[in-house]
Protein backbone atom coordinates (compact mmCIF):
# COMPACT_ATOMS: atom_id res chain seq x y z
CA UNK A 1 0.00 0.00 0.00
CA UNK A 2 2.60 2.12 0.85
CA UNK A 3 4.75 1.48 -2.52
CA UNK A 4 1.82 2.69 -3.92
CA UNK A 5 1.64 6.11 -2.83
CA UNK A 6 4.90 6.50 -3.25
CA UNK A 7 4.35 5.50 -7.25
CA UNK A 8 1.98 8.14 -7.55
CA UNK A 9 3.73 10.92 -5.99
CA UNK A 10 6.61 9.75 -8.06
CA UNK A 11 4.83 9.29 -11.00
CA UNK A 12 3.02 13.45 -10.29
CA UNK A 13 6.87 15.07 -9.98
CA UNK A 14 7.67 13.30 -13.12
CA UNK A 15 5.24 14.79 -15.24
CA UNK A 16 5.78 18.14 -13.30
CA UNK A 17 9.01 18.13 -14.35
CA UNK A 18 8.16 16.86 -17.83
CA UNK A 19 5.60 20.00 -18.00
CA UNK A 20 8.14 22.43 -16.75
CA UNK A 21 10.77 21.14 -19.03
CA UNK A 22 8.47 21.47 -22.05
CA UNK A 23 7.45 24.70 -20.76
CA UNK A 24 11.49 25.71 -20.00
CA UNK A 25 11.70 24.42 -23.97
CA UNK A 26 9.21 26.47 -25.58
CA UNK A 27 10.15 29.59 -23.86
CA UNK A 28 13.73 29.31 -25.27
CA UNK A 29 12.27 28.98 -28.91
CA UNK A 30 10.09 31.85 -28.86
CA UNK A 31 12.63 34.07 -27.15
CA UNK A 32 15.20 33.08 -30.03
CA UNK A 33 12.69 32.56 -33.31
CA UNK A 34 9.27 34.44 -32.57
CA UNK A 35 9.38 37.50 -30.59
CA UNK A 36 11.87 38.86 -27.36
CA UNK A 37 11.35 41.64 -24.25
CA UNK A 38 13.81 44.64 -25.17
CA UNK A 39 14.48 46.78 -22.40
CA UNK A 40 15.65 50.40 -23.64
CA UNK A 41 18.77 51.65 -22.12
CA UNK A 42 19.71 55.43 -22.81
CA UNK A 43 18.04 58.31 -24.37
CA UNK A 44 18.65 57.68 -27.85
CA UNK A 45 14.73 57.12 -29.26
CA UNK A 46 13.25 59.95 -26.91
CA UNK A 47 10.49 61.34 -26.26
CA UNK A 48 9.21 57.87 -28.26
CA UNK A 49 11.30 55.42 -26.29
CA UNK A 50 12.37 56.22 -22.68
CA UNK A 51 15.12 54.52 -20.24
CA UNK A 52 14.06 50.83 -18.60
CA UNK A 53 11.02 50.97 -20.74
CA UNK A 54 10.35 47.69 -22.55
CA UNK A 55 8.93 46.50 -25.45
CA UNK A 56 8.14 43.52 -27.55
CA UNK A 57 10.04 42.51 -29.99
CA UNK A 58 9.12 40.59 -33.22
CA UNK A 59 11.40 38.14 -34.65
CA UNK A 60 9.56 36.47 -37.37
CA UNK A 61 8.72 39.54 -39.60
CA UNK A 62 12.26 40.22 -41.01
CA UNK A 63 12.45 36.50 -41.86
CA UNK A 64 9.58 36.73 -44.60
CA UNK A 65 9.60 40.50 -45.23
CA UNK A 66 12.04 43.33 -45.70
CA UNK A 67 12.75 45.86 -42.94
CA UNK A 68 10.80 49.15 -43.61
CA UNK A 69 11.87 52.73 -43.24
CA UNK A 70 10.74 54.17 -40.25
CA UNK A 71 10.48 50.56 -38.58
CA UNK A 72 11.75 50.99 -34.81
CA UNK A 73 14.57 47.99 -34.50
CA UNK A 74 16.34 46.15 -31.85
CA UNK A 75 19.75 45.67 -34.00
CA UNK A 76 23.40 44.23 -32.57
CA UNK A 77 25.76 47.16 -32.73
CA UNK A 78 28.31 46.10 -35.43
CA UNK A 79 31.17 47.01 -33.94
CA UNK A 80 30.26 44.49 -31.03
CA UNK A 81 27.41 42.12 -32.21
CA UNK A 82 28.11 39.45 -29.26
CA UNK A 83 27.53 42.20 -26.52
CA UNK A 84 26.08 45.40 -27.17
CA UNK A 85 22.16 46.16 -28.69
CA UNK A 86 20.64 49.07 -30.11
CA UNK A 87 17.02 50.58 -30.31
CA UNK A 88 16.97 53.07 -33.53
CA UNK A 89 14.85 53.86 -36.04
CA UNK A 90 15.35 52.69 -39.89
CA UNK A 91 15.58 56.30 -42.32
CA UNK A 92 17.79 54.94 -45.20
CA UNK A 93 16.73 51.26 -47.59
CA UNK A 94 19.49 49.49 -49.38
CA UNK A 95 20.32 50.83 -52.57
CA UNK A 96 19.52 54.64 -51.53
CA UNK A 97 20.83 57.86 -51.10
CA UNK A 98 21.11 59.11 -48.10
CA UNK A 99 21.92 62.90 -47.06
CA UNK A 100 22.09 65.19 -44.37
CA UNK A 101 22.30 68.69 -44.71
CA UNK A 102 21.50 71.54 -43.02
CA UNK A 103 19.93 70.07 -40.04
CA UNK A 104 17.82 67.49 -42.65
CA UNK A 105 17.86 64.12 -43.95
CA UNK A 106 16.93 63.51 -47.66
CA UNK A 107 16.08 60.14 -49.28
CA UNK A 108 16.97 60.32 -52.63
CA UNK A 109 17.31 64.00 -52.88
CA UNK A 110 13.79 64.38 -51.56
CA UNK A 111 13.13 65.68 -47.77
CA UNK A 112 12.51 63.32 -45.20
CA UNK A 113 9.57 64.33 -43.36
CA UNK A 114 9.89 62.99 -39.92
CA UNK A 115 7.08 63.92 -37.53
CA UNK A 116 8.38 61.96 -34.58
CA UNK A 117 11.21 63.85 -33.96
CA UNK A 118 11.05 68.09 -32.96
CA UNK A 119 11.67 70.32 -36.16
CA UNK A 120 13.97 72.14 -33.59
CA UNK A 121 16.51 69.11 -33.48
CA UNK A 122 18.87 68.94 -36.40
CA UNK A 123 20.26 65.99 -37.77
CA UNK A 124 24.03 66.37 -37.67
CA UNK A 125 26.36 66.26 -38.83
CA UNK A 126 26.25 67.23 -43.32
CA UNK A 127 27.02 63.63 -45.27
CA UNK A 128 26.17 61.43 -47.99
CA UNK A 129 26.26 57.74 -48.50
CA UNK A 130 24.47 55.11 -51.08
CA UNK A 131 23.56 51.96 -48.84
CA UNK A 132 25.03 48.93 -50.08
CA UNK A 133 22.85 45.87 -50.81
CA UNK A 134 21.31 44.55 -47.36
CA UNK A 135 22.24 47.87 -45.62
CA UNK A 136 20.15 50.03 -43.44
CA UNK A 137 20.49 53.23 -42.37
CA UNK A 138 19.66 53.58 -38.71
CA UNK A 139 19.25 56.55 -36.33
CA UNK A 140 17.99 57.48 -33.08
CA UNK A 141 15.02 59.66 -32.29
CA UNK A 142 16.52 61.85 -29.94
CA UNK A 143 19.58 62.98 -32.89
CA UNK A 144 21.82 64.80 -30.58
CA UNK A 145 22.16 61.72 -27.82
CA UNK A 146 22.67 58.85 -29.93
CA UNK A 147 25.45 56.59 -31.62
CA UNK A 148 23.94 55.66 -34.82
CA UNK A 149 24.68 55.13 -38.72
CA UNK A 150 25.79 58.41 -38.91
CA UNK A 151 28.92 57.76 -36.65
CA UNK A 152 29.51 54.11 -36.92
CA UNK A 153 27.99 53.53 -40.60
CA UNK A 154 25.24 51.42 -41.81
CA UNK A 155 23.80 48.43 -40.51
CA UNK A 156 23.37 45.38 -42.18
CA UNK A 157 20.10 42.68 -42.34
CA UNK A 158 22.30 40.11 -40.56
CA UNK A 159 22.40 42.79 -37.79
CA UNK A 160 18.49 43.50 -37.02
CA UNK A 161 17.01 41.17 -34.27
CA UNK A 162 13.87 42.36 -35.06
CA UNK A 163 11.04 44.98 -35.07
CA UNK A 164 9.70 46.62 -32.52
CA UNK A 165 5.95 46.31 -32.09
CA UNK A 166 4.50 46.80 -28.66
CA UNK A 167 5.46 48.73 -25.71
CA UNK A 168 5.18 46.63 -22.68
CA UNK A 169 5.86 48.39 -19.36
CA UNK A 170 5.34 50.03 -17.41
CA UNK A 171 1.98 49.08 -17.69
CA UNK A 172 0.91 52.55 -18.28
CA UNK A 173 2.74 52.69 -21.77
CA UNK A 174 0.91 49.11 -22.94
CA UNK A 175 -0.15 49.89 -26.32
CA UNK A 176 1.18 48.93 -30.07
CA UNK A 177 3.76 51.27 -31.28
CA UNK A 178 2.79 53.42 -34.18
CA UNK A 179 3.91 52.40 -37.85
CA UNK A 180 5.40 55.61 -39.54
CA UNK A 181 4.13 56.55 -42.86
CA UNK A 182 6.30 59.05 -45.04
Amino acid sequence: MISGGIFKTSNIVFELVKGIVVFIILLVLIHFFVATIFKVEGASMEPNFHQDQYVLVDRIDYLTSNPERGDVVILRFPGDPDRTKYIKRIIGLPGEKVTIKDGGVYINDKELREIYISKNIPTEPDMQTILPENEYFVVGDNRPNSSDSRIWGTAAKKFLIGKAVLYVFPTSDWDLISKVYY
